[in-house]
């Protein structure tokens, strides 16, 4: 095979891994959603709960290929769509294989 082939063939091939993700997230049945927010602002705790008020949105979850910053970034987009502004229960697994998943659950922290 041709070098020049395969080497744009192997960079086509990674740009292709590259630009693959996933996320989604999960709204219990009869729960509302907020009006979306700013995802760069949406505050990050591995928490599980809050002595302050708080309205849980959804569980939220992103894979993405490469690090944990990437995941993070992807799981504050989702989040944002619902209209939190915290996420607590963060959790982060790397694969061997690259990819990187985040989860965590999407909340709306208020005083009263």
């Amino acid at each position: 095979m041709n070098k020049k082939i395969f080497f744009y063939s192997l960079c086509l091939f990674f740009s292709f891994l590259n630009a693959c993700s996933y996320s989604t997230f999960y709204v219990p049945k009869g729960q509302g959603v907020l009006a979306p927010s700013e995802a760069s602002s949406i505050a990050i705790s591995t928490q599980k709960n809050l002595k302050t008020n708080y309205l849980t949105l959804a569980r939220v979850a992103a894979i993405t290929w490469g690090g944990g910053e990437t995941a993070r970034v992807a799981l504050q987009k989702e989040a944002a769509k619902l209209g939190a502004n915290l996420i607590i229960d963060f959790r982060i697994e790397r694969s061997t294989a690259g990819q990187t998943s985040a989860s965590g659950l999407a909340v709306f922290m208020y005083q009263k």
